[in-house]
């Protein structure tokens, strides 16, 4: 850590009452895009701290974290880590934001964790939290969000001709289509969805399931939540045969639990559409596409054509007939 992060990191602490010298920096727990995790102790207690990454005039991502960790917290508050505060400091344009929660224990849900046993208490959490109403929001409508990924695909393909623009086109509107010739069975009830399902969000402890990184959490239908899990676990973490058997069972599941007769077609949606998000998810989440691109070009463009290409194979594969 610098010495100016952590000049502001003191600060932000001392806002709080918190004298510096009673903070301690025992480690740090995970660096990702946009935040850095730090394992703190203060006055023997420890705890987790989030430490977002500066943002030149940004907006505050942390209190929306902080909303849907303790709304999720409320439906399933063994899975959640609690939230004591969170603080925000802006100096000469850069803001800078920090949350406090409870240190949780646990290991991350890859290959080596992953069995039955922890598979079937996570659905039972994972059903838990999509049980609580949400209100609809429209800010949320489904078919708006696949305009806006279109447009953003499209864009980048006028400046980088990886895939054909015809290609991409068509498989979208293909996507719409489905969407509008069944749009009444998406109209479905909002639940909390976290909304980031990949295995390291997803800590076991003995068998015990731990859910943490809220900041993509939103109220949404749990299909979108299926559909992620699918591509960030069950993908990610088991061979193709594995990987399926698993995901049939959770929508099995879903189907059994919800009396949801329609959740097999809202599927065959929502899992092409989640990997057109995720081939696109860093710079189409956090910043433009041109900064990723000049970083590693190469390595974009492979992860561009890989998540189009599954979305792509997978709704081919569900529309051909028995």
């Amino acid at each position: 850590m610098t010495a100016t992060a952590l000049d502001s990191w003191r600060a932000l602490f001392h806002k709080q009452g918190i004298h510096p010298r009673q903070v301690a920096i025992l480690q740090t727990i995970e660096v990702g895009y946009n935040s850095t995790v730090y394992l703190l102790s203060l006055d023997g207690t420890e705890y987790a701290v989030k430490m977002y990454a500066e943002r030149f005039n940004g907006t505050d991502v942390c209190p929306h974290e902080r909303r849907q960790t303790r709304k999720a917290w409320t439906s399933i508050p063994n899975a959640v880590p609690q939230v004591y505060f969170c603080s925000s400091h802006t100096d000469n344009g850069f803001h800078r934001e920090l949350l406090v929660m409870e240190r949780v224990f646990g290991v991350p849900l890859t290959r080596d964790v992953f069995n039955d046993r922890v598979f079937d208490e996570l659905v039972t959490v994972l059903k838990q939290l999509h049980r609580t109403d949400a209100p609809t929001s429209s800010t949320l409508d489904v078919r708006a969000r696949l305009v806006h990924c279109r447009e953003v695909f499209l864009r980048f393909l006028q400046d980088d001709a990886v895939l054909a623009p015809e290609r991409v086109a068509n498989h979208f509107d293909a996507l719409q289509r489905y969407y509008l010739e069944r749009e009444t069975i998406f109209q479905r009830p909002r639940t909390i969805v976290h909304g980031d399902l990949w295995w390291d969000n997803i800590l076991v402890d003995d068998g015990r399931i731990r859910l943490i990184d809220w900041l993509e959490s939103s109220e949404q239908e749990y299909c979108r939540d299926l559909a992620q899990f699918k591509i960030g676990v069950l993908n990610e973490v088991l061979d193709a045969p594995t990987s399926q058997r698993f995901f049939e069972k959770i929508v099995n599941a879903y189907r059994d639990e919800f009396d949801d007769n329609t959740i097999f077609q809202r599927i065959r949606y929502y899992l092409p559409v989640m990997f057109l998000e995720e081939a696109f998810y860093l710079p189409f989440t956090f910043f433009p596409w041109e900064i990723k691109y000049r970083e590693d070009a190469d390595a974009f463009r492979r992860r561009f054509i890989d998540y189009y290409e599954r979305s792509e194979a997978f709704f081919k594969h569900e529309q051909e007939p028995p």
